[in-house]
């Protein structure tokens, strides 16, 4: 299997920040790539500071879907007062048994047929092994108790609205951190929804994939100590890798309602292309905002993201990879993925970590 490619590119450095943000985006098991990029952040930054965590080291950190398990598990507080999970045990967890556990199905449903079946009447997970695993790993911490800012993004079937879950604002304070991971990974057709009240919570995905720019307004919005303006954040986007296949107008001009929502390589077209072309949008404005010098040409490619106050890591990846995908072969591809991202980026991530740890 070969390794995936990532383009180099040349980037500008950080001014030291007022407001640093960590965003991190939805993809199902493909989290593990941004874990794997974060575990690295986490050794450079504990290298300046031997205290400093990612908690710590961020003012606010944003997630959505398993971007928002990981925003959980990093802000989270333990027993013992330190982050519920650093990004190493992430990697671990995404990984490991764990991730089976989550995608977990019953014989009968695995049967060829029959699981097909199944999954066009109902959600294709319960969310009995996602809530076993955060019980394990989060205990009974309320998202009030977070380590940091956190912004964890749902959607409200029942309200019709988007819910940003925060620490400080009910009602999504009065949460535990396991019912934010719940709902925030509602994947539509994958998980049901979490009931909380009179709300109906699904993945945050469905409008804000990339939380980058929600996390952006969410600081400019804050009223607490003196106003923050674009020039004065750091921010770091963190993607999950996107495949994004191409589709013959013929073959989409003959969808109907199962042509749109069953998997074909991958994710179901209709999901593929909403979260993707969120994502995709919310580089280019977060660039446009915090990047881009008007009245110049627009950065294109890999150029996009690359400082001096907004950098964004992604790569594409080298084949379809579902969200459930926990395959031995998935998971180590995703493993290559996310190795070659924190290499191929070695140096933008150590100038990252200096100015997000200035030197004592």
């Amino acid at each position: 299997m070969e390794r995936p490619s990532v383009p180099e590119r040349e980037f500008d450095r950080p001014q030291p920040p007022k407001l640093r943000i960590l965003a991190i985006d939805g993809g199902g098991i493909r989290g593990l790539i941004p874990a794997i990029v974060l575990s690295r952040v986490e050794e450079l930054v504990g290298q300046r500071d031997p205290g400093a965590t990612l908690a710590s080291s961020f003012d606010l950190i944003a997630g959505t879907s398993t971007g928002g398990l990981i925003a959980l598990g990093l802000a989270t507080p333990g027993a013992d007062g330190t982050p519920a999970m650093s990004a190493a045990q992430m990697v671990e967890l995404y990984s490991g048994a764990e991730a089976r556990e989550i995608f977990a199905r019953p014989p009968l449903r695995r049967l060829p047929g029959i699981g097909k079946l199944s999954d066009l009447l109902d959600p294709k997970y319960g969310l009995d092994g996602l809530r076993r695993v955060l019980e394990r790993r989060f205990g009974e911490a309320k998202l009030a108790d977070a380590l940091t800012g956190l912004l964890i993004n749902a959607y409200d079937m029942q309200g019709r609205t988007p819910r940003f879950l925060k620490p400080w604002q009910p009602p999504g304070n009065s949460l535990t951190a396991v019912d934010a991971g719940l709902a925030t990974a509602a994947a539509p057709t994958y998980f049901p929804p979490l009931r909380s009240g009179d709300s109906t919570l699904v993945d945050g995905g469905v409008f804000a994939n990339n939380p980058a720019i929600a996390a952006v307004i969410e600081a400019m919005k804050r009223q607490e100590g003196e106003p923050v303006r674009p020039e004065d954040m750091l921010v770091v986007s963190l993607g999950t890798g996107q495949y994004e296949r191409a589709y013959d107008p013929d073959d989409v001009s003959g969808w109907g309602a199962l042509g749109w929502i069953l998997p074909t390589q991958g994710e179901p077209p209709l999901l593929s292309a909403m979260f993707d072309g969120q994502s995709d949008s919310a580089h280019h404005w977060a660039h446009t905002l915090l990047n881009h010098e008007p009245g110049t040409r627009p950065e294109r490619g890999p150029d996009m993201g690359a400082g001096p106050r907004y950098y964004r890591f992604q790569l594409d990846l080298p084949g379809p990879l579902p969200l459930d995908g926990v395959a031995p072969g998935d998971i180590e591809l995703l493993t290559k993925c996310g190795e070659a991202l924190r290499d191929a980026r070695a140096d933008e991530l150590a100038t990252i970590a200096a100015a997000l740890v200035p030197s004592p």
